[in-house]
């Protein structure tokens, strides 16, 4: 008897013993286990030959040769597919969610089962090499997962065992949006199983197939699947099985295009010898048209063979084509190695391929690492460069606002709008649901067995007491709770009180602890004093949300340690709002960024309180036309540059006295007291929108060469007139300062010196 299996992204018929199909190369490690047949021995396969089916239900077992005319071959049952079905899975591991059932029409004895007594199975929506999915509800929170349990025959295979496992532990360590999340995995009556994120849209592949794409749609999609990898290789994860079928791409509500990567399962850690142990010493893992130079080698692996990936990927779709094309997987691995690639743009001259998109594919296909990208951020910048201040293209870079397109995404699932089709019927469990239905559980079981313990001695009445005491809320003591690094676990913190907190135990080793505070700010509250107190060993940074908005209100960084964020006047509107205090790891020396520390013994104290009013100090924010703080003719307003980049405008304003005349600026800065080293007042005069050129102003005493770009306080203006119709205002920031020498700092530190802005008249 011969075995054979369907190819997963051809759909030829191959031996089963086969490493990859001989068609187009792709790995037959991922062919559905439910599209393997038996055929009897004497059948054979040749060149030019094709093994079809004759119905659904039973495979022939004759070989059809599609070149002879003798006989046409009969129409294939492989079913047809819409080009804007939704994948439940990627493409090439996983079936279409409403694909017909082909494997005949046994009912599924798993169907009903509850696995490790909450997951309960409702139908398979996909076959794979290594196991079945099932779409799955959690019993406790009512909301659909996926659930993947490894394949019979595989489960007593201990070596492929290890490798699910591995899968599992890797895989829930990823938190990023644009990454496919594990929830949970484990054994239950004989069941290996893994429970993930329900996945829906379209992969890559089947997009790049079926519709044009456009280079600035592929950049954006590409940007997004390096922010997964960037996340995956910080915590030395390399996915080694970059390819179009390994990321789906669905629709939000505007239009644009979620991209999320799966299959890490192919990941390894890197210098991990438990893992090198299962893969085995010098294993090729992954698929032909995309396979790095020293991965088709065996040799050890980093994130640049990713990178190569991407720039494989990329070419394809840019293209239509992959970078090369063989007979065998090894004429495509041959060309890999030798052969340098053609230019997308001479590859499909019809499909006007920016130059600038060609360099940058061109440089992901270096045969050696070291002339790559070395980083995926590296190559992330140069998309984001190239796509030039797009709309959109910031908030693909904003972990916070891709996380709060995913939830529109899943609030929009039992629609028909916002993410396409579904299929779904309920809604799509979150990391946030499941855990906090662990943390329920764990505290459950705990007083589970407190309970029991009361009853068995006798202390029920006592128990029950200790109960409500403990359920009870405690009354506010000043300090964080944790656990409080995301919105839903925010500590509540009264209005005008202060609380303590730690930057402690960081979440991963590219992100610090991040501490959320809830605050709500009365009817009357409508300016707010803030203050956070400087850590010594390092810089923090404090963003405020608007309680149910995705974009911060402001982002306010030290810029180093040992300094205090301090807001004299912040304009709030009343309501809830959200205080994230974490370590500011901007490289302002223009070096790398900071390490990720940990601070367990230095606390630092947040506190909103009402602000005094004073109509001589600025209000936070002042940096825009329509909120700039009024300077009155005949007097005067003060301010201070509480964090790096503030920005400050002052707008010369009538005295209701005098509606009209002339005045001048006077401008005064540090008077008391000298700026920090490398710092320097730059302020720039604007009449009507139009900006003139900006001027340095140094403090009194301060040694370096006058110029007209460089001058000593006060500055002083020429005089004009002030009136409601013709504007005039000056900007102020901070800026590098030239009479401090070549060794200053890059950024210019904040400090606690206010400037001065007199509106005088002129007789």
């Amino acid at each position: 008897m011969v075995k054979i299996a369907a190819c997963p992204r051809c759909g030829s018929n191959q031996r089963l013993t086969e490493s990859h199909c001989q068609e187009c190369g792709t790995s037959m490690e991922l062919s559905g286990v439910g599209d393997r047949v038996t055929l009897p021995s004497d059948a054979t396969l040749h060149d030019g030959q094709n093994l079809v089916f004759r119905s659904e239900a039973d495979a022939v077992d004759e070989v059809v040769d599609e070149a002879s005319p003798s006989e046409p071959p009969p129409p294939s049952s492989e079913p047809s597919i819409d080009p804007d079905s939704d994948l439940s899975l990627a493409k090439g591991e996983w079936k279409l969610a409403d694909e017909p059932d082909t494997h005949g029409s046994a009912p599924d004895p798993l169907i009903g089962l509850i696995v490790a007594g909450r997951y309960r199975i409702v139908e398979c929506i996909g076959r794979g090499g290594m196991g079945v999915v099932y779409r799955v509800e959690h019993t406790e929170i009512g909301k659909l997962l996926a659930l993947k349990l490894l394949a019979g025959e595989l489960s007593r295979q201990r070596e492929v065992v290890r490798r699910f496992k591995r899968e599992a532990l890797l895989a829930s360590r990823l938190t990023h949006p644009n990454s496919v999340q594990v929830f949970d995995f484990g054994v239950s009556e004989g069941l290996t199983y893994l429970v993930m994120e329900l996945v829906v849209g379209r992969d890559l592949s089947r997009i790049i197939k079926t519709e044009p794409m456009q280079s600035a749609r592929l950049a954006k999609i590409i940007v997004q699947v390096c922010n997964s990898l960037a996340e995956a290789h910080g915590i030395g994860i390399v996915h080694r099985d970059i390819k179009p079928e390994n990321i789906v791409v669905a629709k939000t509500r505007d239009g644009g295009d979620f991209a999320k990567v799966l299959d890490f399962g192919l990941a390894k850690l890197r210098e991990s010898p438990e893992l090198n142990a299962v893969t085995g010493t010098g294993q090729v893992v992954g698929t032909p048209f995309y396979m790095a130079p020293e991965q088709i080698h065996g040799n050890p692996v980093d994130g640049r063979a990713d990178i190569y990936g991407l720039g494989a990927v990329m070419y394809e779709a840019l293209t239509g084509e992959t970078v090369f094309r063989g007979t065998s997987p090894m004429a495509v691995f041959t060309k890999h190695l030798t052969q340098d690639p053609i230019p997308p743009s001479k590859r499909a001259p019809n499909r006007m391929i920016p130059p600038a998109l060609d360099t940058i594919v061109l440089r992901c296909l270096e045969k050696s690492p070291d002339s790559r990208f070395q980083r995926v951020e590296d190559l992330q910048l140069a998309l984001v460069e190239h796509l030039g201040g797009q709309s959109g293209v910031d908030s693909l870079l904003n972990s916070s606002r891709m996380q709060a397109m995913q939830n529109d995404l899943l609030a929009g699932s039992g629609r028909t709008d916002g993410m396409a089709r579904t299929l779904l019927h309920g809604e799509v469990a979150t990391r946030d649901e499941v855990t906090a239905f662990k943390r329920k559980l764990a505290r459950q079981r705990w007083f589970s067995a407190g309970i029991g313990v009361v009853v068995l001695a006798g202390f029920a009445y006592g128990a029950m007491r200790a109960y409500r005491q403990a359920t009870a809320k405690p009354p506010f003591a000043g300090l964080e709770e944790e656990p409080n690094n995301q919105a839903p676990e925010a500590t509540h913190v009264p209005f005008g009180r202060s609380v303590r907190g730690m930057l402690g135990k960081r979440i991963d080793p590219e992100r610090s602890d991040r501490d959320f505070f809830r605050i709500e700010l009365p009817p009357n509250a409508d300016t707010v004093s803030l203050t956070n107190t400087a850590l010594p060993n390092m810089a923090t940074c404090l963003w405020v949300y608007r309680e149910g908005e995705v974009d911060p209100l402001g982002r306010y960084c030290t810029g180093g340690p040992g300094k205090s964020l301090s807001i004299p006047s912040l304009r709030l509107q009343p309501g809830s709002f959200l205080f994230v205090v974490m370590q500011d790891r901007m490289p302002y020396d223009g070096g790398d960024k900071p390490f990720v520390q940990e601070n367990v013994s230095d606390a630092y104290e947040l506190t909103v309180s009402l602000a005094a009013p004073d109509k001589t100090m600025e209000v936070e924010p002042n940096d825009v036309d329509s909120v700039a703080t009024p300077a009155p003719a005949g007097g005067s307003v003060a301010g201070r540059f509480d964090w790096v980049g503030d920005i400050d405008l002052v707008c010369a304003w009538p005295n209701e006295a005098t509606p009209s005349g002339r005045v001048r600026w006077k401008v005064i800065d540090a008077e008391e007291r000298t700026r920090d080293r490398g710092a320097v007042l730059e302020l720039t005069p604007i009449v009507d929108g139009r900006k003139s050129a900006p001027i340095r102003l140094h403090r009194a005493g301060a040694k370096g060469e006058a110029t007209e770009t460089d001058v000593s306080s006060p500055w002083t203006s020429e005089p004009f007139e002030v009136s409601t119709t013709k504007q005039q205002c000056v900007r102020l920031r901070l800026t590098g300062d030239p009479w401090a020498g070549n060794d200053a700092p890059v950024t210019p530190p904040i400090s606690p010196e206010e400037w001065k802005v007199h509106v005088e008249q002129v007789d």
